[in-house]
């Protein structure tokens, strides 16, 4: 009844905030977090809360402080803009070389493929300004006339687990707190130079394993847009190249509640700020192009994480070989000390394309190479994954403009002759009306190291699938959007014994009835196939694992400085005919935020029960600058967090986190060595940012 009585509330508070909405000036609801949706999304698909997400957050905090002049962008620059697809990108250049350039950011309406809901979200990082002139700089400027910025965070978990009460020396070796520092230069786009360096919680602090300070440094510049050098790096930095398929380094939109967002777009190389101490190159990389045509090049050399193969009886490693590589970057225990820097990689490769207004082709080349013998653990769902020192993958990607229609797609080899095709269509049928088709088949035996392509499963392999998207804008006020996404696997894969097949459907209806709130209602449904897990038998057999969730949300702007945003969210998980689990999550949020007043903040009150981890739900959380937290509620319990910024001047900012998570039928937190001797469990963030 306590939770009946609870979501009665809920619903009662959002449907008496809209009940009150008077006629106003307008406000803008964007806040500048409409990543959350996108990251929450790809939390789910892959599993994980702890995905390489900060890089994101940063490209949108980027535009923040320097908006693009839609009068004046290309096409390599707005395809920076996580916020707009490909076919938005082409109607919007086409309409400004139709009808010259915008006057107003709300004469956006008139083009193809945005609408109020999408302009909202736009305005924080876009401006419409009619001074189009070349920027001319010296050398002087670009070296002295840009911003410095220094950022330091500090993070701990408050509870102590059991990884650091273990006297035997098999628990955390360090002190169960993380550092994070950055420091960067930015003059506009054209430079960037910085370095950022991290500590984890658990790994040691300038004695034994790490006596230089932090675990994890990485440095980087940056060069870009300087006559025909179009991209220079040096140090660390991403490449990302195609759909994907042979190597892109970074993020990457998955499927998401973005439908139409299925094509990856950006400049080839970007500077690396991250600390995912794996997908990243260290080393050079340059972009030479002019009159449509693009020249690519870069070379890496850097030492992974790996287990290393050792005698038994000596623990001599034999000929230098590793059964796997650790892309993790933790180094808290002496085993995964022991497996530090322990494998030397070698990548390099490079695209040349050519592009037009309307359409482009690009080769792109990738070669990998471990200086370690690389003795995989086969067993049989990974049997025809790469199990050698060295890898060549090489791939064609394109795209074609044709009225309405925009075709692109990458098709992509392995030197194994294993091959990987994607292929898709965005289309406008209608001003109103966007559909999108997009179609993949990668072979089992289809190899690669750094690939990051559409799809359902992590890597691009063993996958053959068909993506439907549909959105449909009816009235200003309402817009639908779904996907539907048929997949198989020819192969076995890990947990599912035999070749199998699954579906993935999605359909949201978004309701914005003015610029001060905003409210969807969101249908999930999964089906795939899997080992039966409670199966006393000889052989693994296959069934149906079902999952849907049902969400509710809703965000008001009440006030210039209060918005509220409400969820409720229900999830049902069943595998084969094992008892059906459910669970739901119920939440308040408040973030206040008055431009003439330094102190802001955001809080939440979230209460959860689910049957077990695998009824979770994953929900975004607002957090310190540059940081972003996902965490998966399962089990039965509330969890509450507030973010307080004190703005002492323009150039200075100061960040405090308090959250804690606390568990209503539970003596213990967590498993294995980050298990808690408490039903609670707390953190602490503070970050101190300053730019001059």
């Amino acid at each position: 009844m306590k939770y009946l009585f609870l979501v009665s509330c809920f619903l009662f508070v959002v449907t008496g905030l809209y009940a009150q909405v008077q006629p106003k000036p307008p406000v803008q609801l964007n806040d500048g977090n409409d990543v959350q949706d996108v990251i929450e999304n790809n939390a789910q698909q892959t599993e994980s809360e702890s995905f390489d997400y900060d890089a994101y957050i940063d490209e949108l905090e980027y535009f923040k402080e320097h908006p693009i002049n839609l009068n004046k962008a290309e096409a390599s620059e707005l395809d920076d803009l996580p916020l707009l697809n490909a076919q938005q990108i082409s109607s919007l250049l086409e309409y400004i070389a139709k009808n010259g350039k915008l006057i107003s950011i709300f004469e956006l309406q008139a083009v193809p493929g945005f609408d109020l809901v999408l302009i909202n979200r736009l305005l924080p990082y876009v401006k419409v300004d009619n001074d189009v002139r070349e920027e001319h700089f010296t050398a002087k400027q670009l070296f002295g006339k840009g911003k410095f910025m220094l950022v330091t965070r500090y993070r701990q978990q408050i509870e102590k687990s059991a990884g650091y009460k273990r006297s035997d020396g098999t628990g955390y070796l360090g002190r169960p707190f993380g550092l994070f520092a950055r420091f960067r230069y930015n003059y506009g786009t054209k430079l960037s130079y910085g370095i950022t360096a991290e500590k984890d919680a658990g790994e040691e602090f300038f004695k034994r394993s790490n006596k230089k300070g932090f675990d994890y440094y990485s440095g980087h510049i940056f060069v870009r847009e300087i006559k025909v050098l179009k991209a220079l790096a040096l140090g660390d930095f991403e490449v990302r190249l195609g759909q994907g398929l042979i190597m892109w380094s970074g993020f990457g939109v998955r499927k998401s509640p973005m439908v139409m967002h299925v094509k990856r777009e950006g400049m080839i190389l970007r500077p690396y700020t991250s600390v995912n101490e794996y997908n990243f190159m260290r080393g050079g990389a340059f972009t030479l192009g002019a009159k449509g045509v693009s020249v690519t090049a870069f070379a890496s050399y850097k030492q992974i994480d790996g287990n290393i193969l050792a005698d038994a009886d000596t623990s001599i490693s034999v000929d230098e070989s590793f059964s796997s590589y650790n892309e993790s970057g933790y180094h808290r225990t002496q085993n995964e000390i022991d497996d530090r820097n322990s494998i030397n990689l070698l990548t390099t490769g490079g695209n040349i394309s050519y592009s037009k207004r309307s359409w482009h082709v690009g080769a792109n080349a990738v070669y990998s190479r471990f200086l370690s013998k690389y003795n995989r653990t086969l067993y049989p769902y990974n049997q025809f994954d790469i199990n050698k020192n060295q890898l060549i993958n090489a791939s064609v990607d394109y795209h074609v403009v044709v009225k309405n229609f925009h075709f692109f797609g990458e098709e992509a080899i392995s030197d194994n002759l294993g091959f990987g095709l994607l292929n898709g269509v965005m289309v406008s049928l209608d001003k109103k009306v966007d559909f999108s088709v997009v179609h993949r088949y990668y072979r089992r035996n289809y190899q690669t190291l750094y690939s990051s392509a559409f799809g359902e499963g992590s890597k691009p392999q063993n996958e053959n699938g068909l993506y439907l998207g549909l959105s449909v804008r009816p009235v200003a006020m309402l817009r639908f959007d779904a996907y539907f996404d048929l997949y198989m696997s020819r192969w076995l894969k890990y947990l599912t014994d035999a070749p199998s097949w699954g579906s993935d459907n999605f359909l949201q209806a978004t309701f914005t009835p003015n610029k001060k709130m905003e409210m969807y209602m969101r249908y999930k449904f999964e089906l795939k196939k899997k080992n039966q897990s409670d199966n006393d038998g000889a052989f693994d057999y296959l069934v149906n694992e079902q999952r849907q969730a049902v969400r509710f949300n809703a965000k008001y702007k009440v006030t210039e400085a209060i918005t509220l945003a409400n969820r409720i969210e229900w999830a049902y998980y069943k595998i084969g005919n094992s008892k059906a689990e459910n669970g739901f999550v119920i939440y308040q949020d408040v973030n206040f935020k008055l431009l003439s007043f330094p102190l802001s903040f955001n809080a939440r009150l979230a209460i959860f029960k689910t049957n077990s981890y695998n009824s979770r739900i994953y929900a975004y959380e607002n957090d310190v600058l540059y940081s972003f937290s996902i965490p998966s509620y399962y089990g039965n319990g509330m969890r509450y967090y507030i973010t307080l910024r004190y703005t002492a001047t323009r150039n200075f900012d100061f960040w405090v986190r308090f959250s804690q998570t606390q568990m209503f039928d539970a003596k213990t937190i967590g498993t294995g060595q980050d298990m808690i001797d408490t039903n609670h469990k707390s953190e602490i963030k503070v970050q101190m940012r300053l730019r001059f």
